[in-house]
């Protein structure tokens, strides 16, 4: 459900990548100021990997913070106390993802893959972040312990706090005997 992220941890790679010398030529005027191919990145955070992801063909526009990812993936570790704390390592797979960095805006489609290290799983063909939701209007399935759910759509809430399945909803959930 938040493969666009894969959007803002290839931010760092671009940043450290600016002082880097290129030969110039002749580009289109929509070229990208940084064009990756087979690509991996990594996020740290207080000295440890907090995200890592892959792309095959990464572009990245300075102005606007404007990316493009072929072919992503990226590994997600939730901070303690989160709402997604609980889902374990999260693991996104998109074959497209573009975005704007500074508008915390993006899209991902062509197949939308979330797995957990709960064992959580979620599939849907396009997913759009924009600020601090996630939004499908989609076919959405996911299963993981306990449940599984189908919904036409998707609101959810990027910290992991809320997420609503819309539009015709259908499922199954198990819950656990109570003493």
């Amino acid at each position: 459900m938040r493969s666009q992220c894969a959007i803002l941890l290839a931010v760092p790679l671009a940043v450290a990548c600016d002082s880097a010398s290129v030969s110039h030529t002749s580009l289109p005027d929509d070229a990208p100021d940084l064009a990756l191919r087979g690509v991996a990145f990594a996020r740290l955070a207080d000295g440890r990997v907090v995200a890592r992801g892959t792309a095959e063909h990464l572009d990245y526009r300075r102005a606007g913070g404007r990316l493009v990812a072929f072919a992503s993936a990226a590994s997600i570790e939730p901070q303690g106390g989160t709402g997604l704390a609980s889902f374990g390592t999260l693991y996104f797979a998109a074959p497209h993802v573009d975005g704007e960095i500074a508008n915390r805006h993006g899209n991902a489609w062509g197949g939308v893959n979330l797995d957990t290290g709960r064992g959580d799983r979620a599939f849907t063909e396009a997913v759009e972040y924009d600020g601090a939701v996630l939004r499908s209007d989609k076919k959405v399935t996911a299963h993981g312990p306990g449940y599984r759910v189908q919904g036409n759509g998707l609101v959810a809430q990027a910290d992991g706090s809320s997420v609503r399945l819309t539009q015709g909803v259908v499922g199954q959930m198990r819950m656990e005997a109570r003493r």
